[in-house]
């Protein structure tokens, strides 16, 4: 009998050692299979997610994994930047929640000042993202910042986002949206008494075109139009229209049909200062239409990120 009872004990023992070795070659194989699908930075990031909207979910799901903490570092994996999880967050209402700036690995190994500093003034303003909506994601105009930023990194050129939430700041002073402007002059006034030698400062819009004036083929890629605003009712009118003008030309030379010129604002009714009269480097610089994709967004700042890198270099 005790024999009996020794061996269904044995028993026991052997199954419930082959189930946890299954469960950990389970979560290993797992974890394994997961990191070989992470990409390398963000624009292959932002390519995946686009092709398969599922990619998120996973990404996300992994996060949380306990085996993904203790292997990860064992199998040495690149955990790539990325601009969803890292910057940006979108409620029911796309209102969004600023979380955090991303470190790019590019822009930490660059030993060279910050020659540009990069914000929105309407940090709402929402690209196509049908892939995406299953997940409340929608491609917007500073996650375009941030492919900015790291696209100039590979040129070479040293960038700053701005890390404040114009929306929340709207909100908690009861100020409504056409005041975004009198919120993005604040932290802008705080980044340039800052650090006051940014060479170009770019206030990334999106333009209300539709897709057929918004959208050129280059290179035999789809590409987001971009348009400079320039207001003409201040001191600084005159370095602004000129700087505008440089990088434009610049443009226009490589890329003809990218570029639709620049549309300059003022007198009654109009904005007429867009913040510009803070400094004689800003730029307003309209990309796309609502009805562009975020990888049209991106094929136009892979175009343009390196000619704004010669404009820096030569000023």
């Amino acid at each position: 009998m005790k024999k009996i009872k020794l061996k269904k004990r044995k028993f026991k023992f052997r199954i419930i050692v082959y189930g946890l070795i299954m469960f950990l070659g389970y979560e290993l194989s797992f974890n394994i299979i997961m990191n070989l699908k992470l990409v390398n930075n963000n624009e292959d990031f932002i390519k995946a997610l686009i092709i398969d909207s599922n990619y998120h979910l996973l990404y996300e799901k992994k996060s949380s994994d306990i085996f993904t903490k203790l292997f990860s570092k064992v199998l040495n994996v690149n955990k790539p930047v990325s601009i969803l999880e890292n910057t940006l967050h979108f409620t029911p209402n796309e209102n969004l929640t600023y979380v955090n700036n991303p470190k790019l690995e590019e822009v930490e190994k660059l030993e060279v000042p910050q020659a540009v500093y990069i914000y929105n003034t309407h940090q709402s303003e929402a690209y196509s993202g049908d892939a995406l909506e299953g997940y409340n994601i929608k491609p917007g105009v500073m996650m375009a910042s941030y492919i900015m930023q790291e696209k100039l990194a590979k040129n070479g050129i040293k960038a700053d986002v701005m890390e404040d939430n114009i929306t929340d700041y709207l909100n908690l002073n009861n100020m409504n949206y056409s005041k975004s402007y009198e919120a993005s002059r604040k932290f802008l006034t705080e980044a340039l008494n800052k650090y006051k030698d940014y060479k170009l400062i770019i206030d990334i819009h999106r333009d209300s075109l539709p897709k057929d004036k918004s959208t050129v083929i280059i290179n035999n890629k789809s590409c987001a139009k971009i348009s400079f605003v320039v207001g003409l009712d201040h001191k600084n009118s005159n370095q602004n229209m000129e700087t505008a003008n440089k990088l434009n030309e610049k443009i226009k030379i490589k890329y003809q049909t990218l570029t639709r010129g620049i549309i300059s604002k003022g007198g009654a009714g109009s904005n007429g200062i867009y913040n510009q009269d803070l400094n004689p480097n800003i730029v307003l610089i309209e990309i796309g239409g609502p009805e562009n994709t975020i990888d049209e967004v991106l094929n136009t700042i892979e175009l343009i990120a390196p000619i704004i890198g010669e404009y820096i270099n030569e000023t």
